[in-house]
């Protein structure tokens, strides 16, 4: 491979780790706001008393996410533990949140 051919492909591997950095530290930003929005709609509904299940129900669901790229990562006994537990707080979560419908 010629140098200009060398360096043309290496140009264009430093743009792509540039738009994939970038791309990352906006999903940050991104999940840092829904957090923070999350807090703040369950402190007023603290101090209104109201139902909190579904966003109980959406830190649950994230949690899960998260754990399942963990386990696709890497299998521990751990993980497992802890995805199953997810997934059954999860699923009583949502069957709480649906048995409205049911009624």
């Amino acid at each position: 491979m010629n140098e200009k051919k060398f360096l043309k492909v290496a140009q264009a591997e430093n743009r792509d780790e540039g738009k994939l950095s970038e791309l990352k530290n906006m999903t940050a930003v991104h999940y840092v706001m829904l957090l923070l929005a999350w807090l703040i709609v369950f402190a007023v509904r603290l101090f209104q008393n109201e139902r909190t299940e579904d966003l109980f129900f959406m830190i649950l669901f994230i949690a899960l996410g998260h754990e399942l790229y963990m386990l696709k990562k890497k299998i521990s006994f751990v993980t497992i533990i802890t995805v199953v537990i997810l997934v059954i707080a999860t699923v009583m979560t949502g069957w709480s949140l649906l048995s409205v419908l049911f009624v």
